[in-house]
């Protein structure tokens, strides 16, 4: 009774929120995936580096969650796709290039002690 209690409570705080609708400048209606970590840098006041990670980060976090909810044992999935997930962010431009290897060898590190096991 309480997981319902729960999930009434969330729906009715969510029909709370207003609903926004973008306004756009330009009479395109065309979308630039460059141009989004530009305006949500000036929409909030941030540097441009901050709203790249931002707005990677929200991304990673629409797709990879899912993933990892419904694929608990299989971590290998996730890395393939939060990988591809940064190649795409690098070739658009969100991600400076060297942002993947810091990643890479972070994950290589952790990962080291189960590689040897599978080696030796």
């Amino acid at each position: 009774m309480n997981g319902k209690l729960l999930f009434l409570f969330i729906l009715l705080m969510l029909t709370f929120i207003p609903h926004v609708y973008a306004q756009d400048e330009s009479k395109d209606d065309t979308i630039n995936l460059l141009e989004i970590p530009d305006h949500l840098a000036t929409a909030l006041g941030i540097p441009l580096f901050a709203s790249q990670l931002l707005t990677c980060s929200l991304v990673m976090l629409i797709v990879l969650l899912p993933i990892a909810i419904f694929a608990k044992r299989n971590t290998i999935l996730t890395l393939i796709v939060g990988f591809t997930l940064m190649g795409f962010f690098i070739a658009v431009g969100w991600l400076p290039y060297w942002f993947l290897f810091v990643i890479a060898l972070l994950i290589a590190s952790l990962w080291s002690a189960k590689i040897k096991g599978w080696i030796s």
